[in-house]
């Protein structure tokens, strides 16, 4: 996928005085891509929101996703009038793209991505048609330069039926459904504050930007023998949350050993500090920064 990054800024015109319909802090830029054969159409069909966004035109899928999301507890933003430049307005967003145009919205997090319906021929002796859905939608923190995924949903369903007509209907509402309840859920689990989980042990990451910098330091935290497990968790925006032996309640000064010896670990490409916040919520946070490169 091709990545636009910064200068891809200049090309937004934003008003303060756009209209919302919720006041959810989630924006979803989806794509959907109706392929040819699908229904009556004699063309691949491309529709996406912000092609008007003076006027959103909102395609069926986003109406799908909408439903599904609300139903998961989560209210996301349905602007009623946005000025973006026509230099922007195309399909397929970049994360990156789309966490600057969400930044601009005002919002906190993105859901970007597409939603992709192909038909599937005749299914004999019944004559059954299909449709085949495929859906790949990346969270991403709103204002975010780089545009880092912080969790990636895939959706594949197949519908089948002798009404060729209904079945893109169907297929919309299953895939809205399906992908309302797990993004829903994520997006209910980040949308908290950190560390509220009585007993839980969370080391908070800062400007993590490579998955590998993520990797190294979960490597290192389970080479400590007090340490068994650490599980992923996606506090809140610009945070990644590592919860350190999920389950138990470590001693105070266990989980001081294990902050003082990620601190004071040379990891090969960063180096990581430990933040004057750090005891936040019960949670302490670290800041990781790249090391210079020399030649």
């Amino acid at each position: 996928m091709v990545r636009y990054f910064a200068l891809v800024v200049a090309l937004f015109v934003w008003t303060p005085f756009a209209a919302w319909a919720d006041s959810g802090d989630v924006v979803v830029l989806l794509t959907e891509i109706v392929g040819e054969g699908v229904d009556d159409s004699s063309a691949d069909r491309v529709g996406f929101w912000w092609s008007t966004a003076d006027n959103p035109q909102w395609t069926k899928s986003d109406d799908a996703v909408f439903q599904g999301l609300r139903e998961a507890g989560v209210g996301p933003m349905t602007p009623q009038k946005v000025n973006i430049s026509r230099i922007y307005r195309r399909p397929g967003l970049s994360p990156a793209n789309a966490a600057q145009l969400g930044g601009l919205l005002n919002a906190n997090r993105v859901l970007v991505g597409q939603i992709e319906y192909r038909p599937i021929r005749a299914v004999a002796p019944l004559g059954y048609h299909g449709v085949e859905v495929r859906a790949e939608v990346e969270l991403v923190a709103a204002g975010a330069t780089d545009g880092v995924s912080l969790q990636r949903f895939t959706v594949q369903r197949r519908v089948y039926g002798s009404a060729s007509d209904s079945l893109l209907e169907e297929a919309r509402a299953i895939t809205g459904a399906a992908l309302g309840e797990v993004m829903g859920r994520s997006l209910r689990r980040s949308g908290g504050e950190i560390g509220v989980q009585g007993g839980a042990t969370l080391l908070a990451v800062r400007n993590v930007e490579r998955a590998a910098n993520l990797e190294s330091l979960r490597s290192r935290l389970l080479a400590i023998e007090e340490v068994d497990r650490v599980v992923e968790r996606w506090a809140s925006e610009g945070i990644i949350a590592l919860e350190i032996n999920p389950g138990s309640n470590t001693a105070d000064d266990i989980a001081e050993y294990v902050f003082r010896v990620v601190e004071n670990h040379e990891f090969d490409d960063f180096r990581i500090q430990r933040s004057q916040r750090a005891t936040e919520h019960g949670v302490v946070e670290f800041w990781v920064e790249p090391r210079e490169v020399r030649y």
